[in-house]
């Protein structure tokens, strides 16, 4: 089996991943704060601090992929609170990735990083990039990373734009911008799978939505080149009357 790092592997996306392909992956997760009777005991866990460098040597040994989801994902966050969380531990996980020879780090972007855009326009990974908040910041420099360790260290980058990820039962109301952005579960694990399993890729920036009636991003390419094939519409599945 694929040998598989998560950090921010006690987060609602990792946490739903692993509980669903643990028996696939030989998964190993890395957090700040963990709870070892979260997952089975095949799940190995290890408690870091992604953002001081000395511990971080040794995590990736022997790992083939990386799903870097550890951070801070709020877009009212500031400098301070990004700084090392974001911006520190994610130049850490990239560096040690390629000390330690792992083939590809998945790393986990978000929407906020063209979230500056108007709502009714819909965005492909060729237009500029344009946050809104220095969260969204953060994650354009993750974006930047990518390529370079990509094209100068020789290691496989894919950078995932994520949506409104939201489990449906937690659903209590969603403007419109959430909608055209909502990913589902479901539909987000579909989609890592295919960031682990497909080939011949160097580096790729894929928009990670679901199949919504209309969408804020252009999943063209998340469907051409990784098969993938969202479910979920958040507009049917919230019952959402069509226009």
């Amino acid at each position: 089996m694929k040998k598989i790092l998560i950090t921010g592997g006690f987060g609602k996306i990792a946490t739903h991943f692993i509980k669903n392909f643990s028996d696939q992956y030989d998964i190993t997760v890395a957090d700040l704060v963990v709870n070892h009777h979260t997952f089975s005991d095949k799940v190995q866990v290890q408690k870091v601090n992604l953002s001081d460098a000395s511990a971080c040597i040794g995590l990736c040994n022997d790992i083939d992929t990386i799903i870097h989801l550890a951070g801070i994902a709020n877009p009212n966050a500031t400098f301070d609170e990004v700084l090392n969380a974001n911006i520190v531990a994610t130049r850490n996980i990239f560096e040690t990735a390629v000390q330690a020879n792992c083939k590809r780090v998945i790393y986990a972007s978000s929407t906020q990083t063209i979230e500056g855009y108007k709502e009714d326009i819909q965005i492909n990974k060729n237009m500029p990039l344009r946050p809104k908040n220095i969260y969204g910041v953060s994650k354009c420099f993750g974006e930047a990373l990518g390529p370079y360790y990509a094209y100068q260290k020789n290691i496989s980058v894919i950078c995932l734009r994520i949506g409104a990820y939201e489990f449906p039962k937690d659903f209590t109301e969603m403007n419109a911008r959430d909608l055209s952005a909502f990913l589902h579960p479901d539909d987000c694990n579909q989609l890592l799978t295919g960031c682990i399993e497909t080939e011949g890729i160097q580096y790729e920036i894929l928009n990670a939505i679901s199949n919504n009636r209309y969408k804020r991003l252009d999943i063209t390419e998340s469907i051409e080149k990784f098969g993938y094939q969202p479910k979920a519409d958040a507009f049917e599945l919230f019952k959402l009357a069509k226009p």
